[in-house]
């Protein structure tokens, strides 16, 4: 039988497309066993998240899936494909070596997508958004549909309060009848594409009793973006080999944000014939530092972009770069009740606008609540809703700059009934 691909209708559907294949067809060999999470599932159906570890050395398909709200570090709006890849790259990098440890939750390694992150970055939302949210953004409807014929490419999937994923590809005979369905989604371990019969997607998507899954369209398709990286490329783009430098490597991986006063950037130094590494901080001063068994640590003091290279007499090696970030903020108050206004005083030293705000539980980092922030600049007041639930909370704000969105230092705040 004859197959024929339904057709992206716009530039932004084939874009959209291309952005959700980056993530599942991403290909990389760990350096080292590579923190991941699993969900086991008991006879009657339960399930648990259990932390596990995957092979050093085994290529892997698909961006691992880590819930990494306590980092803010999700791999598409936080952490490029270029800062991911020169990570795994670096056998010292936070992927490795810094595990978040949180029995029984959906995250362990440092950088990594969840499924709502997925969709997110795969639609061009304004920032990532939690399942729950999705049918509050303007420009998503529910569908009301009776057949598979009536599905188009990038219908969205989902129970708001368990999963989420997006239709990227449909193929139907020469009649116009459906015959597979594609779905794009961040699962644990890994992102992945799973190619559905009619039937099979009825049953797994329409039908499973454990869940409740509802199809929805969003209308703001036609001017997603796209950008090409030679870290994940698309058939029809160059087969150019991706860079990574080798000599000298940040911890956070290429092209990472820092938050000042927090992180250290640590450099390792993998060519022994360089006993130096010199750094440019954002105002272009430059500061030399020995390299002490193959490692530099740098405490930067004030906040912008930096550059760093190995340096012996006359050579240098290729730089690698970082930003230094200073988003910061105070409340009026340290306690609320449920719903109360929360008055915020925000000050950036960059000029990125604000993006976001969210609340997480103080315990297990879980989300509270949370939204977009629009028309702001990077210094003055904003005034948000105290979560609808008591508990200990943290707030934090999100920015963005040429690496990615970026988190503000973490308020505590209580929320009482």
């Amino acid at each position: 039988m004859t197959l024929y691909h339904d057709v992206p209708r716009s530039k932004g559907v084939e874009n959209a497309i291309k952005r959700a294949k980056q993530m599942t067809e991403a290909r990389y060999t760990p350096l080292r066993i590579l923190p991941i999470n699993v969900k086991l599932f008991e006879p009657d159906g339960t399930g648990r998240f259990d932390a596990s570890m995957c092979t050093a050395g085994f290529p892997i398909k698909g961006i691992v899936y880590s819930s990494t709200r306590r980092m803010e570090k999700y791999v598409g709006y936080n952490i490029s494909l270029e800062t991911f890849y020169s990570a795994m790259a670096n056998p010292n990098s936070v992927v490795y070596n810094r595990l978040i440890d949180s029995p029984g939750q959906n995250v362990h390694c440092q950088y990594g997508i969840v499924c709502s992150c997925f969709v997110s970055y795969v639609l061009n939302f304004p920032y990532r958004t939690p399942c729950i949210r999705i049918p509050k953004i303007d420009g998503v409807e529910k569908l009301s549909i009776t057949k598979p014929e009536e599905l188009q490419l990038l219908d969205i999937v989902l129970d708001i309060k368990r999963h989420v994923g997006v239709i990227t590809d449909i193929e139907r005979d020469a009649e116009g009848r459906v015959q597979f369905i594609t779905v794009s989604e961040s699962v644990l371990p890994y992102c992945r594409a799973t190619r559905f019969t009619p039937e099979g997607f009825k049953a797994y998507w329409l039908d499973d009793p454990t869940h409740e899954y509802e199809l929805y369209r969003y209308a703001k398709l036609d001017d997603i973006p796209y950008t090409p990286s030679p870290f994940s490329p698309m058939e029809d783009e160059p087969q150019d080999a991706a860079v990574i430098n080798r000599t000298l490597m940040t911890d956070f991986g290429n092209k990472a944000n820092y938050t000042l006063g927090q992180d250290p950037v640590e450099l390792s130094v993998f060519d022994a014939a360089f006993d130096t590494v010199a750094v440019t901080d954002p105002d272009g001063k430059t500061q030399t530092y020995p390299v002490k068994d193959g490692m530099v640590v740098v405490h930067p003091e004030k906040p912008g972009f930096y550059t760093a290279c190995c340096v012996r007499g006359e050579e240098k090696s290729d730089k690698v770069e970082w930003c230094v970030t200073d988003l910061t903020f105070t409340t009026d108050k340290a306690s609320y009740r449920v719903g109360e206004p929360v008055h915020i005083r925000f000050r950036n030293s960059a000029a990125d606008k604000l993006t976001a705000y969210q609340f997480n539980r103080r315990e297990t980092d879980r989300g509270m609540g949370g939204g977009y922030l629009t028309d702001l600049g990077s210094e003055g007041e904003i005034t948000v809703k105290a979560p609808a639930s008591a508990g200990a909370a943290e707030l934090y704000l999100i920015a963005g700059n040429a690496y990615g969105f970026y988190s503000s230092v973490r308020v505590p705040l209580e929320v009482t009934e």
